[in-house]
This record gives structure tokens, sequence and C-alpha cells, in this order.
């Protein structure tokens, strides 16, 4: 029993350092990220040479926006605004 209460702590301690934020998600949701945006590749073609910089700057502005991949995927009008934000900043 003693073992256990002892051990415990370490394992919440390192359960919560693991945990995404605003600005700093883990691989694991940043994964899931471009996972999503892998999907849909194909219709971000019409970007020609600027779809890379596109991703790059939606990805950061959602990490940057949403506490974790989750919260994100669950506010599409909010990842909308990102992507419209990213495009216009690439077409100025």
């Amino acid at each position: 029993m003693k073992k256990l209460i002892l051990v415990l702590p370490l394992f919440v301690l390192l359960f919560s350092c693991n945990q995404s934020k605003k600005g700093a998600w883990n691989e694991e949701d940043k994964k899931r990220a471009q996972e999503e945006i892998a999907k849909i590749e194909g219709e971000l073609s019409a970007l020609g040479d600027k779809k890379d910089d596109f991703i790059n700057c939606y990805l950061e502005k959602v990490e940057d926006n949403y506490d974790n991949f989750l919260a994100a995927d669950n506010d599409e009008p909010g990842c909308t605004k990102l992507a419209t934000e990213c495009a216009s900043q690439l077409f100025e």
C-alpha cells in the first residue's frame, strides 16, 4: 500500500506534463491535426506553391488558439476563421 501511495503522485505528474495547452500541444495532438490536414490536402492544391505555407500557418494558429486538438476539432467556425486568416496573409 505504501508503494502505491508513493507511485501514484509520480504517475499524476507524468500524465500532467504531457498534456497540451495553447501554444504547446503534445505530439499526439500535433499528429492528429496533421492527419486531418492530410485528409484534405488534395483540396488545397489550388493554393499551388503556397500550400505548405498555408498548412504551416494554419497548424500554428490552431495550436496557438486551442488547448488541444479536440477543442479545435469541436470549433469548426473558429477553425474556418483561422484558415481564412492564413489564406489572406498568403495572398496579400
